[in-house]
């Protein structure tokens, strides 16, 4: 087994060429991460094919980012909301579950079924991941398309840790000597008073163990997991009193400010927060069978640096908005890549993986057994 203990981007980067020394090495982060947290850490799995497949949403890829004068709604917002609106008119009746209820709960839907959103894919399944890595080695059928992504393939597995980077999250509000990012939130007359409460509040002492981080021992499995449809609808129980709610503190003010950045849409500086990482109610079978958990982006604006670059190279799109870049995401990353992939998926094989465990469609299934792969 090989290790690099950084990379460029300072994310701690590990190499395999078998599936148990994928395996060994997930087991020697997690040991690494007890190690300076004394807790068992929860991982979520991401798998790419292709090793430089930024850790960034689909929505913001090869676009330009355009913001009115006032930096309030930008291009991505009307793409956002134009896929929203023809998703959910052509596709309301064919999700499988209990319908979603708002706007960010339809974007889990819309991500696992290949539309564009600020989401980004994640698994609490290590081998789901693996699957996705090597989706093109497992496939059944082998046309020349799969054949040149075989060919071509520089598989890795990216893994989070969900709590950490949720903890990143709640720091950037805390930690700040203004409250500027809660004025913004709150975004109405005679706020400025209640933002600098909020504030105050959120930085008393014993303060994050009220209103992020719970210290019972037995509830380790679900502290600082975010559920953004949940909290809609806690909001939702206060509809037309927030204001009051929250300064009665009735209303989780941390929570609050999530809604606002990651549900609603509020745009950000860039370096301002961290992308947040959610769980989301299943609503259809796929989404179940592949064990789905996201990160949600808010929207950034672009800083200066990278409106230079963009005007110096306009060969080029920037930014960059990958995870694997940001400061607060580096500590929170790990990726494995995978350097003999043909006796990884060969391995993986063995263990009952196919195509149909990431699609349960009839037709794939068939695939599966039809086209065996040996």
């Amino acid at each position: 087994m090989k290790r690099m203990d950084q990379s460029v981007e300072k994310v701690k980067t590990w190499y395999a060429e078998s599936l148990g020394e994928v395996y060994q090495h997930v087991n020697a982060i997690s040991e690494e991460i007890k190690s300076e947290t004394k807790d068992t850490p929860i991982l979520w799995f991401r798998g790419h094919a292709r090793a430089n497949y930024h850790l960034e949403p689909n929505i913001f890829r090869q676009v330009g980012y355009r913001y009115n004068d006032t930096d309030t709604y930008s291009n991505n917002h009307l793409r956002e909301e134009y896929r929203f609106q023809s998703f959910m008119s052509r596709n309301f009746d064919k999700v499988d579950y209990h319908v979603p209820q708002t706007m960010i709960e339809w974007q889990e839907v819309m991500q696992h079924f290949f539309s564009r959103t600020r989401l980004m894919d994640w698994s609490e399944s290590l081998v789901i991941a693996l699957e996705f890595a090597l989706e093109s080695f497992i496939s059944p059928v082998k046309d020349l398309e799969v054949i040149e992504r075989c060919r071509t393939a520089e598989p890795v597995i990216w893994i989070l840790q969900p709590t950490r980077l949720n903890e990143a999250v709640y720091h950037s509000f805390v930690d700040k000597a203004d409250s500027h990012l809660i004025k913004k939130a709150l975004n109405g007359e005679r706020t400025d008073k209640l933002a600098d409460e909020i504030l105050r509040e959120l930085q008393k002492d014993k303060a994050i163990d009220i209103y992020f981080d719970t210290k019972v021992e037995q509830e380790k499995n679900l502290n600082k997991i975010i559920g953004l449809s949940a909290l809609e609808m806690v909001r939702n129980a206060y509809k037309g009193r927030e204001m009051a709610a929250l300064s009665n503190l009735e209303l989780n003010p941390f929570f609050y400010l999530l809604l606002r950045y990651y549900s609603d849409g509020i745009p950000v500086k860039l370096g301002d927060i961290p992308p947040l990482a959610i769980i989301h109610p299943y609503h259809s079978q796929r989404i179940k069978d592949q064990k789905g958990v996201f990160t949600v982006f808010p929207y950034y604006i672009p800083d200066v640096r990278m409106e230079t670059l963009a005007k110096a190279d306009k060969t080029k799109v920037y930014p960059a908005f990958g995870m694997e870049y940001m400061e607060e995401c580096m500590p929170c990353l790990h990726n494995i890549q995978i350097l003999n992939p043909d006796r990884v998926a060969r391995e993986l094989r063995l263990t009952g993986a196919k195509r149909g465990n990431l699609y349960s469609d009839m037709q794939v299934v068939s695939q599966d057994f039809e086209y065996a792969v040996n």
